[in-house]
């Protein structure tokens, strides 16, 4: 029983230790920036084929904004780096999607070709 207020002691010094290093940590400006950046380029592309890995992003990014109006730093980065992740992401699978659409259409037109080709060699 000797070693409780040991114990709370160490609990302490961590906890202000940890607030510490929170109320030291500079605002994350620049994750923010980024954040925003790609969610916005993803916004073009990923509203219609990827809702809702672009919903998350945006969901994160106004989740960061409050954390700054907040001040609380530490979260804020979190969230602002998944959020670009995240509209990364959505990005992707849009940019995909497009690929994918854009290679069942070059199909259509080569199968297209080749009847047509098939019927005038007949």
């Amino acid at each position: 029983m000797g070693e409780k207020p040991a114990l709370k002691g160490w609990a302490a010094a961590a906890l202000i230790a940890g607030l510490a290093a929170c109320a030291s940590m500079p605002p994350p400006h620049q994750q923010m920036g980024a954040a925003r950046a790609m969610v916005a380029q993803a916004h073009t592309v990923a509203a219609q084929d990827a809702p809702l890995e672009l919903s998350t992003a945006q969901t994160k990014l106004a989740r960061a904004e409050e954390a700054m109006k907040r001040e609380d730093y530490v979260n804020a980065r979190i969230l602002a780096e998944q959020a670009e992740v995240d509209a990364k992401y959505a990005w992707t699978l849009a940019e995909n999607a497009r690929a994918q659409r854009a290679s069942a259409e070059v199909n259509q037109g080569i199968n297209a070709l080749r009847q047509e080709l098939e019927r005038r060699g007949q």
